[in-house]
């Protein structure tokens, strides 16, 4: 049985592509799919570029390796997104250790209690040319009730990371009692 009965035409349509023409069609598909794979399957997708920078200038550490080795984390979420502003970020989220974190704030008064969970987030903007900086650190903080309070974290909660000391500051770690 030919195969002309399941495709009929197909030796028609390629008898009028010379040779060279198909030798050239199939370049330009090879350099095509070599072009996809430069562009964006060699992972340096903006995720990849934020775990592999640097979390201090003059550390060893990686970020991934700063965030995946602290001890005050639990739960991480990673999520890459376009701002506003167009620039692509790529967000970090963890669960902070709320009793380990307490334990090393002074007592405090029967006014405030610690929070029932508090979240870190860490907001990278990732460039053009993959250079990746620290945009914006927030430390959220929730009671049992649903009381929340947000802070704005400064620049020296990585460098804390990546010596594996607590992040979060005493204040933000205890919400009103009364909440």
């Amino acid at each position: 049985m030919s195969r002309d009965v399941f495709f009929p035409g197909r030796h028609a349509a390629w008898a009028a592509f010379p040779g060279a023409a198909s030798a050239v069609i199939r370049a330009a598909l090879f350099f095509l799919v070599i072009l996809a794979a430069a562009c964006g399957g060699n992972g340096d997708d903006p995720e990849s570029l934020v775990r592999a920078a640097r979390i201090l200038p003059d550390s060893g550490a990686s970020v991934g390796q700063a965030l995946a080795g602290y001890a005050y984390f639990s739960n991480p979420v990673w999520e890459t997104y376009v701002d506003g502003e167009r620039r692509t970020m790529v967000r970090f989220v963890a669960e902070y250790d709320v009793a380990r974190g307490t334990a090393q704030c002074p007592p405090v008064g029967a006014e405030v209690k610690p929070a029932a969970r508090v979240f870190v987030s860490l907001a990278f903007a990732v460039q053009g040319d993959g250079a990746v900086t620290l945009a914006e650190t927030v430390i959220e903080a929730f009671s049992t009730t649903g009381y929340s309070a947000k802070y704005l974290a400064d620049q020296t909660t990585a460098a804390r990371i990546a010596a594996g000391q607590p992040c979060v500051a005493c204040m933000a770690l205890f919400l009103p009692a009364s909440l």
